[in-house]
């Protein structure tokens, strides 16, 4: 009862994501192909980021979806990062636009920027050059900065990954990660009983902001989900 939902996928060649396209459509709404993942081992495997590289092969594999799912509702999007040089950018969203590409994510860094600020004037410049929705990402830690980036690039969408994790409630307006959003991780968790480091790893994510530096030193270290339950239960009643 969750939708939209966006299945992403790491691919290279068009058939294999058509063929994993297929797989999901009756239980979501859409692909997104990564284009923006600037891991070494993915790019010398020819995944993620590299792909912006081969605008003809992403065009391609859009092409091969749009042509090999029948519902017209099912979307096709891809996630990017930005060249040094903006026109070609703009050339491989244009490409993919003309493949049948539903929107597409950019991520305003080059691929070899990590911590650099956010090129938000060249998501603005990509977003007048197309006329499928564009979606900023970035950088984008709050609702404010949710605003702002909008205001910026004039993007027809914001997408957020870290400050997500650090608080999923972020776009109910929440400034930090409430009590009840935590509970409803632990209920979600338990019942469809997701792997330990998973569990743990996204509530370190979620409390970051609401625990102290001595605190974090004895929670990050917790190895069992029941330690994890005895800790939460102990420190804040949950």
């Amino acid at each position: 009862g969750d939708h939209p939902l966006i299945v992403q996928f790491a691919a290279k060649e068009a058939q294999v994501l058509c063929d994993a396209a297929r797989i999901i459509c009756p239980f979501a709404d859409g692909i997104d192909l990564n284009c923006g993942c600037p891991q070494r081992w993915a790019i010398s495997e020819g995944y993620g980021a590299c792909l912006i590289n081969k605008p003809e092969l992403v065009k391609d594999m859009v092409r091969h979806v749009r042509n090999q799912i029948d519902n017209p509702k099912f979307s096709v999007s891809i996630k990017i990062r930005i060249h040094e040089d903006l026109k070609r950018t703009v050339d491989l969203c244009q490409k993919a636009e003309a493949a049948g590409v539903s929107w597409i994510t950019v991520h305003g860094r080059s691929i070899e920027e990590r911590h650099q600020p956010v090129h938000y004037d060249a998501i603005k410049i990509i977003k007048q050059s197309m006329s499928i929705p564009i979606v900023a990402n970035g950088d984008i830690k709050s609702l404010k900065d949710a605003e702002n980036v909008h205001h910026l690039t004039e993007a027809d969408g914001i997408m957020v990954a870290r400050g997500l994790l650090a608080n999923p409630a972020m776009f109910a307006g929440y400034e930090e990660t409430p009590f009840q959003c935590i509970q409803d991780w632990v209920d979600i968790a338990l019942e469809h009983g997701t792997p330990f480091t998973c569990f743990h790893h996204h509530l370190m994510y979620m409390m970051e902001r609401i625990t102290s530096k001595q605190e974090k030193k004895v929670f990050n270290v917790l190895s069992s989900t029941s330690a994890v339950l005895d800790y939460l239960n102990d420190h804040y009643g949950l």
